[in-house]
């Protein structure tokens, strides 16, 4: 099955596609989901599109949901689902938020109504998936649709996984997100300065990028390894290249290691990040480099 809706978009090619019914033994929870890797790569944690069987097998739901087994080892069942219920929330309330409506049954055909998984027992994920659910659709044995209705519900959920990602998932609007505290932003800002973290933050780009380009400062040349030794063996911070106000919000984009990002020390990457910097990279690097003539 996620071989079979890889195939059916094929220009979301940058999601991750998987599914299963147990590892061992049997899950009493099988699903499907699409991972975005600025999200998340496993269903252990983050938010994605999934589908969820319950524990009868009479009902599959297509739901936006969250992984519930990070949060469940860290605080507990408890504690893991008032957070997930709050995050849900946040999801839920993100797509729509342009339109100043509550989500509600008819809402781009999807209903924040909650699911039913039957956990047949108090220590089963399915009781958490229901927390976690944030909006979706119930599909009935027997009552299935069409595999162009499947196909045309799966694709507006993702085009909302976008939606939600691009306006700040299930972060809080506070300024640990903000970028820079001495430089207020817009709430458009906000967003676009968080999308370009985490692409940047993304681990398997940013490894990527630092085996290609290496571990030098390309701006200002400065050397970790040089400077601390073995403490600073392979370190540098990766930045995507994508100037904040072309980056796309709501649709996919490729990122190449090669051409998409540059390596920075920390204080030319937040330079490069502050809301006067110079608009392009080639601009921030020639300013550098003037500065150093002068100071020589």
């Amino acid at each position: 099955m996620p071989q079979l809706f890889a195939q059916a978009f094929p220009n979301d090619s940058d999601l991750i596609w998987e599914g299963s019914a147990g590892k061992g033994n049997w899950s009493d929870a099988p699903w499907i989901a699409a991972f975005d890797p600025l999200v998340t790569e496993s269903a252990q944690r983050g938010y994605y599109p999934v589908y969820l069987f319950d524990s009868s097998l009479t009902s599959v739901y297509l739901s936006l949901n969250q992984g519930v087994t990070d949060l469940k080892d860290e605080f507990g069942t408890k504690i893991a689902k008032e957070i997930l219920e709050h995050r849900a929330s946040l999801l839920r309330a993100r797509p729509f938020l342009e339109l100043d409506v509550d989500l509600s049954p008819d809402r781009e055909g999807f209903s924040d109504r909650p699911i039913k998984l039957k956990p047949r027992s108090a220590s089963s994920l399915l009781g958490m998936y229901e927390a976690g659910h944030a909006f979706g659709t119930q599909y009935r044995k027997g009552r299935v649709p069409d595999d162009e209705k499947v196909l045309a519900d799966m694709a507006t959920m993702l085009a909302l996984y976008r939606k939600v990602l691009a306006l700040g998932g299930v972060a809080e609007m506070d300024l640990a997100h903000h970028g820079p505290k001495d430089e207020p932003r817009s709430q458009d800002e906000i967003r676009r300065y968080r999308r370009h973290m985490s692409i940047e933050r993304n681990p398997g780009l940013a490894k990527d990028a630092k085996k290609y380009h290496g571990y030098v400062c390309q701006a200002c040349g400065f050397d970790f390894e040089r400077h601390y030794g073995a403490l600073g063996h392979e370190y540098i911070e990766a930045h995507h290249l994508i100037p904040l106000s072309m980056l796309p919000m709501e649709t996919p984009t490729p990122h190449s290691p090669k051409d998409d990002f540059a390596l920075l020390c920390g204080n030319c990457h937040r330079m490069i990040h502050r809301k006067n910097a110079p608009g392009t990279f080639g601009e921030f690097v020639g300013l550098v480099r003037e500065r150093k003539l002068r100071l020589l």
